[in-house]
């Protein structure tokens, strides 16, 4: 027998009822196998760790040698940095052509695999026209209220830090390079959550004025209705992906160079590290999705009860 929580409707459905994303983030965490689940992974490792290699392998190319084994871990300041990419040689032969185009063929295998395990989760085709419109509805429904609430952040981190106090300037440094990435997460969760919308919404001809407009207004409502399970979402896992490099690199700061066999340790943990992140992408992707579908199964039963009593 049903419970009260879920009750059946007259055709013996069982009827959704809402519920906002932290509802999905323990069934998100099956389901991220597969070729795409996979692809996934490896395409946000190739991004991060196969382009960053190919321009290492490039520079000790152009130099004949590398410092990196003896010289990792040594404090570099602002100074060397700055001498080093005007004066280094390194502005005519920067990376080659090679990581560039590794790092953007990685990266649209990255969101290409992604948009197929959101889309495999929520139960709808995974169409390029979908997934190209979710980005330009985002761009109308995002740029905005992103616009006005980070103009706001940030003059208040901008504020707090020029009272001087040191503790507040690190707020303003750490807490602003984390509100960035957090809009940027933002923007992508609203992109997300359009491009479902379009593959996956029954019955909506979008050439319409009036289902546009439903379909606008419903992705705008899923993110921003839900204002402090998405935050804790967002911010939560900006930092712990940003976290994770971080960790890795105090770990190599302290293990030193010295030897090959430290620089590829440093390597595998950074690969690690990166795999980790690419995860938590995967499950925040299934957790969106599982999202969208339950609350679009609400909105249809909203609809044909108003149809029905439209019909009255």
């Amino acid at each position: 027998m049903p419970d009260e929580a879920s009750p059946l409707d007259a055709s013996g459905r069982e009827t959704p009822a809402p519920a906002g994303p932290w509802s999905f983030l323990g069934a998100a965490l099956a389901g991220g196998g597969g070729r795409w689940g996979l692809g996934l992974l490896g395409g946000w490792l190739c991004f991060h760790v196969l382009t960053s290699t190919l321009w290492a392998m490039h520079l000790k190319a152009l130099a004949g040698w590398s410092g990196l084994p003896s010289y990792w871990g040594e404090l570099i300041t602002v100074r060397d940095l700055w001498d080093l990419a005007v004066n280094g040689g390194l502005k005519d032969h920067w990376t080659g052509p090679f990581a560039p185009l590794a790092a953007l063929g990685a990266l649209a295998w990255f969101l290409w695999a992604g948009w197929k395990v959101q889309a495999r989760a929520a139960g709808v085709p995974a169409g390029f026209a979908a997934w190209l419109w979710g980005f330009a509805d985002a761009l109308v429904l995002a740029a905005l209220p992103l616009a006005l609430v980070g103009t706001a952040l940030f003059w208040t981190l901008r504020t707090l830090a020029e009272t001087g106090i040191q503790g507040l300037g690190w707020l303003d440094w750490v807490g602003g390079v984390l509100l960035r990435l957090s809009f940027v997460s933002v923007f992508f969760v609203q992109a997300w959550l359009c491009r479902l919308d379009r593959a996956g919404a029954p019955g909506w001809n979008l050439g319409s004025s009036r289902a546009l407009g439903r379909h606008l207004r419903s992705s705008f409502l899923r993110l921003w209705t839900h204002p402090v399970q998405w935050t804790v979402l967002v911010v939560g896992g900006v930092a712990v992906r940003a976290g994770l490099p971080f960790l890795v690199l105090l770990l190599g700061w302290r293990l030193g160079g010295g030897t090959p066999l430290r620089v590829w340790t440093l390597l595998g943990f950074q690969a690690l590290a990166v795999l980790a992140n690419a995860w938590l992408i995967g499950w925040f992707l299934r957790v969106t999705a599982l999202f969208w579908r339950n609350d679009s199964e609400v909105e249809a039963v909203i609809m044909e009860l108003e149809a029905q009593a439209s019909g009255k």
